[in-house]
């Protein structure tokens, strides 16, 4: 049995933990440090209380832990180990595979895991460049991976840059493999007829014309993810377009009121939940991430852009870049570059909408792909 261990219930990987049991019930066990986001927390982020109306605690073997301290998970100090040692001695799985290095908790389970002789893997959203890091630290940071990395019996990468970090800081090629990030597809096996008669039911309620391109913007209005450079960039569009071109702000966060303050006539549709998101994608046209280099490591909402067939523009500090910018229609822009963003707007503005266009090419990124990833002997 192999034992994944996680911080807390996480909506878009728990449809992995749920697909492995599908396809090899009794395989896995999830140990979560704490269950928190399946009973509901403050998310200082979104900032209000998060629920999210999707199943995270069900089909699939887990155990909780208990192991919160205080009401947030943004320190490390925030999981404590208690407990980890004395379950891997009683469950001996034939694995522990890691989700990351963050927590008290994580480093509790590798140090055990190794003192048993417990093969460790690992399979995490690490890579190199979402930060700016001065030259001292960028060395001390690779003598610690190189010294973590060395006793991992598997490692799996979620993607190029993640993969390009692990070789740079000492995982033996052999020793890697993919199970790309992704995110669970609510619109796998809904029709093209269906999906248009939601896209023209969601655009009608939210009040755009048909004729309008809605360029969108998903998740959390703060600082890191830079929503405020799509209204900079609107002002740098050719006047016929931007006359056409609506925002729609789907999210909640620090930078609500500023963003309402100056956005005139854009659509502010607040916190959306996870059951009800896809029609909004549908609802859109294009859909920007324009991140600064804060630590946006991949950005799933691109995966659930392209799963929706919106296309998509995003700044060069998304760690997802790598996968996708050559795909027809992505488009990759200086973080921060607000003319930059306009010029690929308007590329972008008169594709017809086409909800398929890259769903072949998504195989690879699928739940199904990662969860057979993770199976693999």
């Amino acid at each position: 049995m192999l034992l994944i261990l996680e911080s807390h219930p996480i909506q878009y990987r728990v449809p992995v933990y749920q697909c492995m049991e599908r396809l090899r019930a009794g395989a896995c066990k999830v140990v979560f440090g704490t269950d928190s986001s399946a009973r509901g927390h403050r998310d200082a982020g979104f900032g209000r209380e998060v629920k999210w109306n999707v199943p995270l605690l069900s089909g699939y073997s887990f155990e909780v832990l208990h192991n919160q301290r205080g009401d947030s998970l943004e320190s490390r100090a925030s999981l404590h180990g208690r407990g980890v040692a004395a379950l891997l001695r009683r469950e001996r799985p034939s694995a522990l595979l890691l989700n990351g290095l963050v927590y008290h908790m994580d480093f509790a389970a590798y140090w055990s895991a190794v003192q048993l002789g417990i093969p460790v893997w690992l399979r995490s959203e690490t890579q190199d460049v979402a930060f700016s890091r001065s030259a001292w630290k960028g060395a001390l940071r690779h003598l610690c991976y190189r010294v973590l990395y060395r006793p991992l019996h598997r490692v799996y990468f979620i993607g190029e840059l993640n993969r390009r970090h692990l070789l740079r800081h000492g995982v033996r090629p052999d020793r890697l493999r993919p199970a790309r990030y992704c995110v669970a597809d609510p619109l796998r096996d809904v029709t093209a007829a269906d999906k248009l008669q939601r896209r023209r039911a969601t655009r009608q309620r939210l009040g755009f014309a048909d004729d309008e391109v809605v360029v969108a913007f998903f998740g959390k209005l703060i600082a890191k993810k830079n929503p405020d450079l799509l209204f900079a960039a609107t002002s740098h569009l050719p006047e016929e377009l931007r006359r056409r071109v609506r925002l729609l702000i789907v999210g909640s966060g620090e930078l609500e009121t500023e963003l309402r303050a100056r956005g005139e006539g854009a659509v502010f549709a607040g916190f959306i939940n996870q059951n009800e998101l896809p029609d909004y994608y549908l609802a859109a046209d294009i859909v920007v991430l324009p991140s600064r280099r804060m630590g946006e490591t991949w950005g799933l909402v691109v995966n659930e852009a392209l799963q929706a067939g919106c296309a998509a523009v995003v700044s060069d500090a998304v760690g997802c870049t790598e996968e996708f910018k050559l795909w027809e229609r992505v488009r990759v822009f200086p973080a921060g570059d607000a003319r930059q963003l306009a010029q690929h707007l308007s590329e972008l503005a008169d594709l017809p909408r086409e909800f398929d266009w890259c769903r072949s090419r998504l195989a690879d990124y699928s739940i199904e792909a990662a969860a057979r990833a993770l199976l693999e002997p």
